[in-house]
């Protein structure tokens, strides 16, 4: 297929689909209650070649997950093969593309979410994200991984898992991908006890709730890079991970204490429904929640 003829026109596009000629996504996190990170997995048979476009008000890094995407930078297209990632700054001009069976993961992400992520680590309004395609970054692909799995479960783990998943994606475009070579500030090995008490206090008081990372870093007057990396120091866990263990240890007692019953549970707790309380307790304890109860 002949790439399209050279002119000046560029759509001006708000979501993936809107270049994809309205194609509607396999999953996405659309329905999640954070628009700080879009997380999009689309199947494409045959499609281009697409107009030249720039994604208005969002950082875009997509992955090609299957299939074969030609670029049309010149008057030969360049291929494109499974494992290419490609990044493309909010308003930044991009190619036209032809897909041929392709499988594609896309993450928007909120630019005033990404000069957020580090704080006063820099100044991130004086930093721009490179447009790069393909670029091969082994992390990047992990996060978009990790995300592109939880939009594939229904997004059973909440927004605090989104939001890290953000906010580490956030820290490697500025990191790596950026005009300036932004090194990441070195901060103490733990957090200050009386804010990780303050936070944990804060967590036991609201398990039930979808917390945010925000909530959290914003209890303790600190960045979410600067909070995750705290508190990672500090308990040995991601704030995530911590309170997945903190919601299973008051499910046990809970369920030792025959009072409720799972749906109750999973209710109280905050899980998205009773699978994923079976699911999550399962993996955390080895056992599922109606047989824990059966031996208390």
């Amino acid at each position: 297929m002949q790439p399209p003829a050279s002119d000046n026109r560029i759509l001006h596009a708000e979501k993936a689909s809107d270049v994809l000629d309205g194609m509607l996504p396999l999953a996405s996190s659309a329905n999640s209650n954070w628009n700080g990170l879009l997380i999009e997995s689309y199947r494409i048979p045959k499609l281009g070649p697409t107009p030249r476009f720039c994604y208005n008000n969002r950082h875009v890094v997509s992955i090609q997950r299957e299939g074969v995407v030609e670029v049309h930078e010149t008057k030969l297209p360049k291929e494109l093969y499974p494992g290419s990632i490609a990044i493309c700054p909010a308003d930044a001009p991009q190619s036209s593309f032809t897909f041929s069976n392709a499988r594609m993961v896309v993450a928007m992400l909120d630019p005033a979410f990404v000069r957020r992520a580090l704080g006063d680590v820099i100044n991130a309004d004086t930093v721009e994200i490179l447009s790069r395609i393909p670029v091969h970054d082994e992390q990047l692909d992990h996060l978009v991984r990790a995300a592109e799995i939880e939009i594939g479960l229904g997004l059973p783990s909440g927004r605090m898992f989104l939001e890290s998943l953000g906010t580490a994606m956030a820290v490697r475009l500025l990191t790596h991908h950026s005009t300036k070579r932004v090194t990441q500030r070195q901060y103490g090995n733990v957090m200050p006890p009386h804010l990780l008490r303050r936070t944990i206090d804060f967590i036991q008081e609201n398990l039930g709730q979808d917390m945010s990372l925000a909530d959290l870093s914003a209890g303790v007057q600190m960045s979410k890079y600067h909070f995750c990396h705290l508190f990672k120091r500090s308990t040995g866990l991601s704030p995530h991970q911590y309170v997945k263990r903190e919601r299973i240890q008051r499910a046990r007692q809970l369920l030792a204490e025959h009072r409720l019953s799972l749906v109750e549970i999973a209710n109280e707790l905050g899980f998205s429904d009773q699978s994923h309380f079976a699911r999550t307790f399962r993996t955390v304890v080895g056992v599922t929640p109606s047989q824990y109860a059966a031996r208390t």
